[in-house]
């Protein structure tokens, strides 16, 4: 179990480097051109691969901590406190892997579906967005039973974006190009999570040499602020090109 975890681990740090990279040539390439098509589709499958393993990866880790992260103690007092942190962070990081392989799937079915967004209420699409849902409000409960302030605010954001993606799935008509906005949202969410993903287990020494103490906070927190600023920006911007209204 141990070795299949680090597999998966290793596996999911590898694809997610490729899609810090590929991210960025859809984004600044033509829409619609054979390059943003081609890398596009280069940074779906590196982002399925990604999330799929950090869902399998906390899984395992869920189901059996000793086993996949095995430690000596000095009582059971000690074991007992160990397995329940890494359970609690364990699932926070399911939620996370949860709202990126939500949003990858949900902005790659949109570009497919368009305007025709009956073909969204799948029973694969519907399952991701309970799934998601679930894992954020048990993370939250278990966020203001620790006092984990992170839990909360993941939680309330991972809700936030499903319940759009609800209301986008399920509304009665889909104004024009209004899937064009969709897809963006939705794929520089997916972003947003690669490049959190990365501030925090990577870009945080950065923030401890710069900020001291309140670096393993900031270096999960700035990613996610920039990204949702970013998001804000970038749909008032294609509602008013496209004249969507509101």
């Amino acid at each position: 179990m141990e070795y299949i975890h680090k597999l998966a681990v290793y596996l999911h740090i590898v694809l997610g480097s490729f899609a810090l990279v590929l991210f960025w040539i859809p984004i600044f390439a033509t829409k619609g051109s054979k390059t943003h098509n081609r890398f596009g589709q280069y940074y779906n499958w590196s982002m399925y691969g990604t999330s799929v393993l950090g869902v399998i990866a906390c899984i395992l880790v869920l189901f059996d901590p000793m086993g996949v992260k095995p430690k000596t103690f000095v009582d059971m007092a000690e074991q007992a406190t160990y397995i329940n942190n890494t359970r609690v962070f364990s699932l926070f990081l399911l939620m996370l892997s949860l709202l990126v392989l939500v949003s990858i799937y949900h902005g790659d079915r949109v570009l497919k579906a368009k305007a025709n967004n009956a073909l969204l209420r799948t029973p694969l699409h519907l399952g991701l967005f309970c799934a998601l849902v679930i894992t954020a409000l048990i993370s939250m409960v278990l966020g203001f039973m620790h006092s984990q302030t992170l839990l909360i605010v993941f939680s309330v954001v991972s809700l936030l974006v499903v319940s759009r993606y609800i209301r986008y799935v399920f509304t009665a008509k889909v104004q024009p190009r209004a899937w064009v906005i969709e897809h963006l949202v939705a794929m520089l969410g997916s972003g947003i999570g690669v490049y959190t993903a990365f501030s925090a287990f990577g870009g945080r020494h950065i923030f401890s040499y710069l900020l001291g103490d309140h670096a393993a906070f900031l270096s999960w927190i700035v990613p996610s602020v920039i990204g949702t600023v970013s998001i804000s920006w970038s749909r008032r911007y294609f509602e008013k090109k496209f004249r969507i209204a509101k």
